[in-house]
């Protein structure tokens, strides 16, 4: 009688038992109904959006071998990238990928303008809309107006940074632009309203992200060795495809300011006299965001996190840690190598927010970003950590924690060991695929949040 009886009891248990992990979907383990909403992906310095790849091949996300919005995009998801200014701020670039969403013209705030000396105005997009359905909600002139369809961002690098400003114009608005376009009985862009009654970004993932800076501008800047590196960059990566100012895919986007391309200049002299410009070394280029001490400024510091919104991060790593130093693993990128070593061994009394993580946090690195800045903002992350990286579903279910992740902070996924700041968005993969389980994961976590 007792083999039954165990057999009766198993059977019991079975039934009261949850479904396995590998028979439940992330949303069903969450406790969500899901959703799936557009995804727009966000580049990070010195890249470019989808409309032009470089060189007419090259793109940013998936390089030579690969198009990864193009894959998502085959598995039924609604993916955009749009172009923002390689080298501008995080508010120009949020400004940037606004109007580009909605179909406007970029509007970069009229008392933004007036603090940095430009145009309030930039490219205008309309009618031409990457998320017709996003722009309806901000038809009318009040907030809350049309659809309440929301978006999901990813973003890369500085896109990280930039999908968290977006995410906090989208969420609070800036009451200094409403005062600005009040006083002077003009109308405002609906990105800066205050009186929305939701969050109008679902999901923010992003992948390296520069939330803390990365102390290789800091270096750079100590060093004098800023304008060789951009130029250097450029003018090998980027200046080969517009040496004959025929197929422009580098477009700055700094019109407003008066930084245009002559018809007869070459990239490389137009590039030269950007980096001469005063804006180069003004407090409003992607360069000064990129630093560490910029971020404990009011110009960045600004900027919080949305309670509506449910942020992610992953973080790469190319580098060994021992004896409280950090170098660049045999795999890295040789044109990272150095700047991994140089993050890895990093020293500046002058940073007080270095001292406020071990030397293993801020020196581990993926040859661009500090891991401590790619788990989140000052305002901190919780541990969420799940096989992020997986070629299967199954498995990254199995891996993600039981409960659903916190909407506010960054829920930090982990590290992905061996990747470096190129390998995250396969920018120089010879053999296509590597990414593909992180990307299609990614859009599998944003799937799964509540709408």
């Amino acid at each position: 009688m007792l083999p039954l009886l165990q057999l009766l009891l198993a059977c019991c248990l079975a039934i009261a038992s949850p479904l396995p992990r590998d028979t439940a979907s992330l949303a069903a383990l969450w406790g969500s109904q899901g959703s799936k909403y557009p995804t727009v992906f966000l580049h990070g310095i010195l890249g470019w959006g989808e409309q032009k790849p470089l060189l007419g091949y090259i793109n940013y996300f998936g390089g030579l071998s690969q198009n990864i919005l193009e894959n998502l995009r085959d598995e039924g998801h609604i993916v955009v990238a749009p172009s923002m200014g390689p080298l501008s701020s995080n508010w120009e670039r949020a400004c940037e990928a606004f109007a580009q969403i909605v179909g406007a013209k970029t509007d970069y705030g009229l008392a933004r303008s007036a603090r940095f000396k430009h145009e309030r105005f930039g490219l205008d997009h309309s009618g031409n809309a990457m998320v017709p359905g996003f722009s309806s909600n901000f038809a009318g002139s009040a907030a809350g107006a049309g659809s309440t369809k929301k978006i999901n961002l990813v973003g890369h690098s500085l896109g990280g940074s930039t999908a968290r400003f977006l995410t906090h114009l989208l969420s609070f608005g800036s009451q200094e632009e409403m005062d600005a376009c009040a006083a002077a009985s003009v109308e405002c862009s609906p990105l800066f309203w205050t009186n929305r009654t939701q969050s109008y970004v679902n999901g923010l993932f992003a992948l390296s992200g520069v939330h803390q800076g990365s102390v290789v501008d800091d270096f750079l800047h100590a060093n004098g060795g800023l304008m060789t590196f951009i130029t250097g960059f450029a003018n090998t990566v980027v200046g080969i495809n517009n040496f004959n100012n025929k197929d422009l895919i580098w477009d700055l986007q700094l019109g407003h300011y008066g930084l245009r391309q002559n018809t007869d200049e070459a990239f490389s002299a137009y590039l030269h006299r950007v980096c001469k410009s005063g804006w180069f070394l003004s407090d409003s280029t992607a360069v000064h965001d990129l630093t560490v001490a910029a971020h404990e400024t009011p110009l960045l510091s600004f900027v919080r996190n949305s309670a509506s919104t449910t942020y992610f991060s992953v973080a790469g790593v190319t580098t060994n840690h021992l004896l409280g130093v950090s170098v660049a693993k045999l795999s890295t990128n040789a044109f990272l190598a150095p700047f991994a070593d140089i993050i890895g061994t990093y020293t500046n009394a002058s940073l007080p927010v270095l001292s406020t993580f071990s030397t293993r946090e801020w020196r581990q690195n993926d040859g661009m970003v500090m891991l401590a800045s790619s788990r989140g903002p000052r305002a901190g992350f919780s541990s969420f950590e799940m096989d992020i990286g997986s070629r299967y579903e199954t498995k990254l279910v199995q891996s993600a924690p039981g409960r659903a992740p916190e909407k506010g902070v960054y829920n930090y996924v982990g590290a992905m060991d061996g990747f470096d700041h190129f390998d995250l968005i396969a920018l120089l993969d010879i053999i296509p695929g590597q990414v593909d389980g992180l990307y299609s994961n990614i859009l599998r976590v944003l799937n799964a949040l509540a709408p």
